[in-house]
């Protein structure tokens, strides 16, 4: 995940048809910079640091927006708390039903998975969310 810097995040946010802003680009730059699946909440509290007049209303409104144009994904854990990851590309998550962390999990292969055409239903998007115990959480069971 490294090597892009500015430039590079504002040509992806005018790729998706996003006008560019610094909060929105403080905001994806926060959820691309890193490897966990941060809630709204966590990353308000980051991008509050740099922009501290930045309101909660504004991240999740930017998330969304992000998330309706394709440009990040929203990953629903057990809780009713969403998660957001930058990572697009093909991969399933595996989510702990302890301690509530998500990890990414690449893919050879999409499965299968073909209901388009069935009751008229279109598919956008799909996802694949695998629940059990992380390696920590299994040792104290």
């Amino acid at each position: 995940m490294e090597g892009k810097n500015d430039k590079d995040f504002i040509a992806t946010l005018r790729d998706y048809g996003l006008q560019v802003t610094y909060q929105r680009l403080a905001i994806y730059q926060a959820l691309y910079f890193t490897r966990e699946h941060p809630s709204a909440e966590v990353i308000y509290q980051q991008v509050k640091k740099r922009f501290p007049m930045i309101s909660l209303g504004t991240v999740y409104k930017t998330l969304e927006k992000f998330y309706e144009v394709g440009l990040i994904q929203k990953v629903s854990p057990i809780t009713e708390v969403a998660r957001y990851d930058a990572l697009t590309g093909s991969h399933h998550h595996l989510v702990c039903l302890e301690c509530q962390s998500i990890r990414d999990v690449s893919v050879d292969e999409e499965p299968n998975i073909c209901v388009t055409g069935q009751n008229g239903f279109h598919v956008l998007r799909q996802q694949i969310v695998i629940h059990g115990y992380c390696t920590t959480c299994k040792a104290n069971i």
